[in-house]
């Protein structure tokens, strides 16, 4: 497993490590949405500083992003934060964000760890 998953009271950090396949970033995204905590999370922050590298499409981020919307109607209003600096990686988030845009849910890069949970506690 190229990810961890650790839950906080309101919120969760997914850490991503060495190469990242598209089916584990859906496997990842799968299992927060199933999650009898995903209705009350206030934050999501994904780690990607240290990944080697990003195998995820556009077309996986479409779907990811299909999925993630369709849950707004449980969590209406969330706060996500990308952590890297990577561009091929940032490219594939500005595709997610493009299938969140007409939701509440508040979703911003980052390049570090401090950085985000700054935004997310605030």
């Amino acid at each position: 497993m190229t990810f961890t998953i650790q839950w906080k009271k309101n919120g969760v950090f997914i850490t991503f490590k060495g190469i990242v396949q598209s089916q584990t970033l859906i496997d990842a995204n799968n299992y927060l949405l199933s999650n009898a905590d995903f209705d009350s999370l206030d934050f999501q922050i994904f780690d990607f500083s240290d990944v080697e590298d990003f195998k995820a499409t556009t077309y996986d981020m479409s779907i990811i992003g299909t999925m993630n919307n369709a849950q707004t109607i449980f969590n209406k209003k969330i706060k996500v934060a990308f952590i890297t600096s990577d561009h091929y990686i940032l490219e594939q988030i500005n595709e997610y964000k493009s299938y969140m845009h007409k939701t509440d849910w508040e979703i911003r890069s980052f390049t570090n760890l401090k950085e985000a949970k700054k935004w997310v506690d605030s």
